[in-house]
């Protein structure tokens, strides 16, 4: 057996990098150890028939705006993908039976701060101002490999528009904290609030430099665009491109474990499946891998040199996530008011001090009191999402110590995840129930993933980290995954590297994918 190309993995960075290598003619073969592809973007009937839950990933705003998307778009939806939009994408709710929530028309946007600050109607305004002004400059490096000639070229267009006091303050601005950032523009507790936890999606706590740049564009870009969801689960998304690639004449194996990368001679050869089974690759292995598995796991550590094996070796982590999945006989009843049964995302943190808290205390091990709840509400979207009448939830809880070694309230005993994880898990309901009274009643199931069974499922979430890696600055940019290997090369000849590891980053942005296949030749 022979092909081009040999991809390892069928998360959507390795799927978007088959199909583009299709399109020019290769021969392409993507191999999953799953029984479905997607990686960390896939759905299923998981609770009870008939329901639909997206396991992990959910929002698929940042797909909509890939170039890959641009130039399959269309085909996509000839395979049966539909993204559905939310006028109301996100919001946060607070223990005195008030929230905040965000929508796409801008008046509204204005009306719902007013409610809690007529100062911070000016600080939003003030902050999209600025993104308006700034973000032609660096959004376009999103989209480039970092280094390169192309993103410097991007970078000198940046300091002839901004000058170079601008350029500097830009750098400034998004090197903040979270809590910097927000507190330059806003003064209320509670407005802070409904833009905090968007660092905090990834390992950008409160008070971790840089985090600033996810809460200035998730929460003016889903506050403009919508939220956007997969109509009938993300698996229908992730489906349609496999679709794709076998109509070009691609092949996807599921069920199937790559064992290891063949090497010869300092190149990628092929690969070897789990049955002894050769695999040769003529132009290319693509693994979508993180560092620590491409050297622990798929390539003899022989074939590679000491110094890079030492920086894949502390290639870092974030901390961990849970995942729980409800089927409800009714909407959450939001003490908050009716209208947040409309959004797609309801954040319950409470409050910036509370995500720093959880923070140190997964960090150290410690079972958080009370994490942060991205509370997901499919049907807002999707109704089709459920039998008529009933409801599906999920539910991210950000942030989780990988191995426990203290309960921070002393009443869970520190084990292995596997015999904590429901005891947890009630703790979180217990948290919801306090916004949304009716949510114990009106549970039918519930199906609870720890961050062991998120690694079990996906090796590339080590240790639960939902993300692939710390986003932090150390490795970040174009020291991601590793310093000197940004541009998806490996010390391997024809070996390369995609997805969440690499730049630029977690989340369904189908680039690192498309990057790597339009520059293979």
């Amino acid at each position: 057996m022979s092909y081009d190309a040999i991809v390892i993995g069928a998360g959507h960075n390795g799927l978007v990098s088959a199909l583009r290598l299709a399109d020019k003619g290769w021969k392409v073969l993507v191999l999953e150890k799953a029984d479905r592809a997607g990686g960390a973007a896939k759905s299923g009937e998981l609770t009870e028939l008939g329901f639909i839950h997206d396991f992990y990933a959910m929002n698929i705003g940042l797909f909509l705006g890939s170039e890959f998307y641009q130039k399959y778009g269309k085909e996509m939806e000839q395979y049966g993908f539909e993204p559905v939009v939310n006028d109301y994408p996100y919001a946060s709710v607070f223990p005195d039976g008030t929230g905040i929530g965000s929508h796409t028309d801008s008046e509204q946007m204005r009306s719902n701060i007013a409610a809690h600050s007529l100062t911070d109607v000016e600080g939003w305004k003030e902050m999209n101002d600025y993104f308006d002004k700034t973000s032609p400059e660096f959004m376009p490096l999103m989209q480039m490999e970092l280094p390169s000639r192309k993103a410097l070229k991007q970078a000198y267009k940046a300091w002839r528009n901004l000058s170079y006091d601008g350029l500097i303050e830009l750098g400034s601005q998004v090197l903040k904290t979270p809590r910097q950032f927000l507190d330059y523009y806003f003064e209320n507790d509670k407005v802070k609030a409904m833009f905090i936890p968007w660092g905090f999606h990834l390992d950008f706590a409160p008070d971790v430099s840089n985090g600033a740049v996810f809460p200035f564009l998730e929460s003016i870009l889903n506050q403009r665009n919508g939220m956007v969801i997969s109509k009938g689960g993300i698996q229908v998304m992730i489906d349609s491109i496999v679709k794709m690639i076998e109509a070009r004449g691609g092949e996807v194996r599921l069920n199937t474990q790559v064992e290891e990368v063949q090497v010869k001679k300092g190149k990628a050869r092929g690969v070897l499946i789990e049955d002894g089974t050769p695999i040769k690759a003529k132009k290319a292995v693509i693994g979508n891998v993180t560092p620590v598995q491409l050297v622990n796991k798929l390539i003899p550590r022989k074939e590679l040199p000491e110094k890079y094996l030492k920086k894949a070796d502390n290639y870092t982590h974030g901390p961990g996530t849970m995942m729980i999945h409800l089927s409800l006989d009714a909407p959450l009843d939001w003490r908050a008011g009716d209208v947040y049964k409309n959004y797609t995302y309801v954040h319950i943190g409470p409050y910036t001090e509370d995500l720093a808290r959880t923070y140190t205390q997964a960090m150290n091990g410690e079972l958080p009191d009370s994490p942060l709840l991205v509370v997901g509400q499919p049907e807002t979207a999707d109704p089709k999402r459920s039998p008529e009448g009933k409801y599906t939830l999920w539910i991210q809880v950000r942030a989780l110590p990988s191995t426990v070694k203290k309960d921070s309230l002393g009443e869970i005993t520190p084990a292995h995840w596997d015999h904590l994880k429901e005891a947890y898990a009630d703790r979180v309901i217990d948290k919801l129930a306090v916004y949304a009274p009716n949510v114990k009643e009106a549970i039918r199931k519930r199906v609870v993933f720890s961050p062991v069974d998120l690694e079990r499922d996906n090796a590339n979430l080590q240790g639960g980290d939902s993300v692939s890696g710390s986003h932090q600055l150390f490795q970040f940019y174009l020291f991601r995954p590793i310093p000197g290997y940004s541009r998806y090369e490996t010390p391997i000849k024809n070996l390369y590297q995609v997805g969440a590891a690499t730049w630029p980053g977690g989340g369904l942005n189908a680039t690192s994918g498309m990057l790597l296949a339009n520059k293979l030749k």
